[in-house]
């Protein structure tokens, strides 16, 4: 099965460790970063697993823990570190000490792809139920709501095939550790008022066909620039919809 999103980054400063882990784990897109600069240039929403050595940087882990829990939070991270450490493991998903040996990285990295993957598309799920929500207690029968309703429904069958593609190579506290990571949008009555104008939002970029309900290295794939206009941040093209509330013209009965 192939995974949304399956890149490796090895950041250690040690140059022949980091190039030994990196063919130990041929079987991903494997990257390898020895500075901060090199694991800034490495490290994008496409991540799956870091591989972090406990001295990284100058600054410590912390700063690239913080870029990690901003930009990519499905991303699992393994710490490696010295028997000697005796600092806190919870910024770590999973802790190795060294001597590192490969069946104990490559299970490591095996384990924590598909915790990342889950929770990826487990996220995508959620909010895709959740817009899905909004359509359904509306009485609105626009024709636009409504095949864009059918797309929502779509959307969540092939994201649901997907998890249940996915759930049986995990183990059951991995599921749960996922869930509980994961904060279920809920559908608020200020959050009804603010998608009468993103409902109309296109699903996708009518010029390159990039899914606006996605992210693009860590942020919106669609800019807001005013009232019923976005612009596609992967291509440039700006989409401009009618005021729905200009659209129809109802004639007065007394």
């Amino acid at each position: 099965m192939e995974l949304p999103v399956s890149t490796v980054v090895v950041c250690e400063t040690n140059r022949t460790r980091g190039d030994l882990y990196g063919l130990w784990l041929d079987d991903y897109d494997a990257r390898r970063a020895l500075t901060t600069a090199q694991f800034v240039e490495s490290f994008d929403a496409g991540v799956a697993v870091l591989v972090l050595d406990d001295a990284f940087g100058e600054e410590g882990p912390e700063p690239v823990l913080e870029r990690v829990g901003s930009e990519a939070s499905h991303c699992r991270v393994i710490g490696i570190r010295t028997r000697s450490d005796d600092g806190s493991r919870s910024a770590y998903d999973r802790v190795l000490e060294r001597p590192v040996f490969e069946a104990d990285l490559t299970e490591c990295v095996e384990t924590l792809s598909y915790r990342a993957n889950y929770h990826l598309l487990l996220d995508r799920y959620y909010r895709t139920t959740a817009l899905i929500s909004t359509y359904e207690w509306r009485a609105d029968e626009d024709p636009d709501d409504k095949e864009r309703y059918e797309r929502l429904l779509s959307r969540a069958e092939r994201l649901q095939e997907y998890l249940n593609g996915i759930r049986p190579r995990m183990s059951d506290a991995d599921v749960r550790a996922v869930a509980e990571s994961i904060a279920v949008p809920e559908v608020t009555d200020d959050d009804a008022g603010r998608s009468v104008e993103s409902k109309y939002r296109p699903d996708e970029c009518a010029r390159c066909g990039q899914d606006w309900s996605e992210s693009v290295d860590g942020g919106d794939a669609a800019a807001k620039l005013g009232a019923y206009v976005w612009r596609c941040v992967s291509c440039g093209h700006v989409d401009m919809r009618a005021d729905p509330n200009h659209r129809h013209v109802s004639s007065f009965r007394r």
